[in-house]
């Protein structure tokens, strides 16, 4: 840590001073005396210090001229304010040294910096040295290392070098400020290097100008510097008034490098690292020029700057390419809002407040929330005005007809506005802080879909419930976070995912693009989407992070319902091969489709006769027929009786009709063991 005080002995005039130390200061009272006691307090003495107070409104001219009249190598320079750039300009008029120091007035420094940096580039004799440097965190009192400010790994092993000797990109090995730096005042004299005179980004064109035409570089692997962070009256924190600036600094270093002939050579570290600048200006600015900037970036900027017009393969970082991807594939609205959260209601005033509540409240990312009312009779439609009409992000649509929830999802889909898609259903619950988590894997991954766990619990006892479909349990661990070629392995995402939407994301564009909806019919509306957008994914993940909690044992026979609609069951395998056609999938990938569908159906078929039987539950007419021979006289109509009710007489006859009619079973056969429903054909006598 620098010395407290200074010796005032110091001030003697030693003519022509080894380093220039300039130092710009803008209302610094606060932190000007610990900046200015570990310069004087520095072990080398042969500086002189130029403080150019650029207009100040507080009391920094007096503690500057405090620090003047004790020591003779401070000198006070008074301008109208300008900005740090023109600050430092006016510093390097005077300047007398063989070296020049630029130093900020809201940090401190080790008091043998100068020394130490003055040491190594004599050493190498070269035209700029490069030292390390940290953040001290003001409201914490604490330090936080800077390591990206000096990539020692993309340097040479070796001193002095030049840019050319980089293994990365050029101007990513060291930070585009001045202060942690020493410079050869004949070197920035020849090349006509100065600071542009702009609030902020100043000293960008002037460090990487001096990187670009330096003969001799040199660098100091040891922190020197301490940067003061958390700083709330720093330019970087309040860089809303000058949001433009760093666009001024890019594009003035793109001018230099093409008037120095090295455009050509530089040009794509030049547009990787304007991506990047202009990324962190964007990730790290508020307030309405957020807005401004995002546009200008979209619409002007990015091609301006040579940016677009390049595929993946030509930028460096893939998380900032799929930023800037998203930015020109998105409105400011678009991209502001993460999340779109459908939900298809009908009835449910029992749950709809409690699942709002979570999604409203506990979670930290901007979404929208589109409630379908499905013509509900009970009070769901005075429960959701009411919390239409206490948050501007919840939008209720509702139908003139009950259409069931596909077409409830699809309407919402239609009105959403977020980049992703979540498909809740309104007795089902969102974890508390799940969106976060998941949205940031599927932008760091440009993600089509992602399935999450989730887990289950019953709504009479609030015990939960395991299921392995949707906590992926028999998901072999080493597909989560991987990429899942479903047409390469139809079975790892039919075998080991449910087909709900409630626990996935889907990117709205990707179901857009892709015309992927819900069909239409009462039961089994989501079977088809979940199918299509495994055909159609490229960017298709699992995750053991967990999004939902699922519902069971909700009052009234949901196997009866399905009863009453199992002609759902038989359309939703049309509509899988019709599917299959379209998209001329592979055989192995039809099969995989159409007997994960029939075994779906067998099963459905099943529970609905065990609803029909429940004395009897017996597995199928096999084991019925096995039960039988134990008996003399009995016949397995004894044990599986032939009276039973009409509707389920009427399920057996679709059944038998289906199967002779449309399911091409010497197909099936075909694939022996793998075809898991054959065994249950029996049931429906064929």
């Amino acid at each position: 840590m620098p010395a407290a005080g200074h010796d005032e002995t110091e001030g003697t005039d030693l003519g022509q001073p080894v380093i220039s130390v300039i130092m710009p200061v803008y209302n610094c009272e606060k932190y000007l005396r610990q900046c200015m006691d570990s310069v004087v307090n520095q072990t080398i003495k042969d500086i002189e210090i130029i403080c150019v107070d650029d207009g100040s409104k507080d009391d920094s001219v007096a503690i500057l001229k405090e620090y003047e009249a004790k020591d003779k190598r401070v000198q006070v320079i008074c301008q109208e304010n300008s900005g740090a750039g023109v600050a430092r300009n006016m510093g390097l008029t005077k300047a007398r040294g063989k070296y020049l120091s630029f130093l900020d007035s809201d940090d401190f420094f080790e008091t043998d910096m100068l020394e130490k940096a003055l040491e190594k580039i004599e050493a190498d004799q070269a035209d700029f040295v490069v030292f390390g440097c940290d953040f001290y965190l003001d409201d914490q009192n604490s330090f936080k290392p800077a390591s990206f400010s000096l990539k020692k790994d993309t340097l040479p092993p070796y001193t002095p070098f030049n840019f050319r000797a980089i293994t990365d990109n050029v101007f990513r090995s060291f930070v585009g400020w001045a202060w942690d730096k020493l410079y050869r005042r004949d070197f920035v004299e020849k090349n006509h290097l100065s600071f542009q005179a702009q609030r902020t980004s100043n000293d960008l064109l002037f460090v990487f100008s001096a990187l670009v035409v330096a003969e001799r570089i040199t660098y100091l692997d040891k922190v020197l510097a301490h940067q003061r962070r958390n700083n709330t009256d720093s330019l970087s924190n309040t860089r809303e008034k000058s949001w433009f600036c760093f666009y001024n600094a890019l594009t003035a270093l793109r001018d230099t490098l093409k008037e120095r002939g090295l455009f050509g050579e530089l040009e794509k570290d030049f547009q990787n690292y304007a991506l990047h600048f202009s990324l962190w200006n964007l990730n790290t600015i508020t307030g309405p020029c957020y807005e401004l900037l995002y546009n200008k970036l979209r619409d002007e900027w990015f091609s301006d700057l040579g940016i677009t017009g390049h595929d993946e393969s030509y930028f460096y970082n893939r998380k900032e390419y799929l930023q800037f991807k998203e930015i020109m594939e998105a409105s400011y609205e678009e991209y502001k809002l993460r999340l779109s959260v459908v939900i298809p209601i009908h009835n449910a005033e029992r749950f709809i407040a409690h699942s709002l509540d979570i999604i409203l409240k506990e979670q930290e990312v901007p979404l929208e929330v589109i409630c379908v009312d499905d013509c509900s009779t009970d009070s769901t439609p005075q429960i959701l005005a009411d919390y239409a009409s206490r948050y501007d992000n919840v939008t209720v649509l509702t139908n003139e007809k009950n259409l069931y929830a596909g077409y409830s999802r699809n309407r919402g889909l239609l009105a959403a506005r977020g980049r992703y898609v979540h498909f809740l259903d309104s007795d089902d619950e969102v974890l508390p802080h799940a969106y976060k988590k998941i949205l940031e894997l599927c932008q760091e991954q440009d993600l089509d879909w992602v399935k999450a766990c989730a887990e289950g619990f019953d709504d009479q006892t609030g015990e939960t419930v395991t299921n392995p479909r949707y906590d992926m349990s028999k998901m072999p661990r080493s597909l989560f976070g991987e990429y899942l070629d479903f047409h390469r392995f139809p079975k790892k995402l039919l075998a080991y995912t449910s087909v709900v939407p409630w626990n996935a994301l889907y990117k709205r564009s990707f179901l857009m693009e892709n015309q992927i909806r819900f069909n239409g019919l009462y039961c089994v509306n989501d079977r088809s989407f979940f199918v299509h957008s495994c055909i159609r994914g490229r960017r298709v993940m699992c995750t053991n992070r967990k999004l939902a909690r699922h519902r069971t044992n909700v009052s009234g026979s949901l196997v009866m319902k399905r009863a009453e609609h199992f002609d759902c069951q038989f359309e939703s395998y049309r509509i899988m091969k019709t599917l299959c056609e379209e998209n001329q999938v592979s055989e192995n990938v039809r099969f995989e489709i159409l007997e994960s569908e029939l075994y779906d159906i067998f099963v459905w078929y099943r529970k609905v006769l065990d609803a029909a039987n429940p004395k009897e539950k017996l597995e199928n007419a096999e084991a019925a027929a096995e039960e039988a021979k134990k008996e003399p006289g009995l016949t397995e109509n004894d044990i599986v009786p032939d009276t039973e009710p009409e509707i389920i007489v009427k399920v057996r006859e679709d059944m038998h009709a289906f199967l002779l009619g449309e399911v091409d079973i010497p197909w099936f056969e075909q694939y022996g063991k793998r075809s898991r429903w054959l065994k249950f054909r029996s049931l429906a006598k064929v």
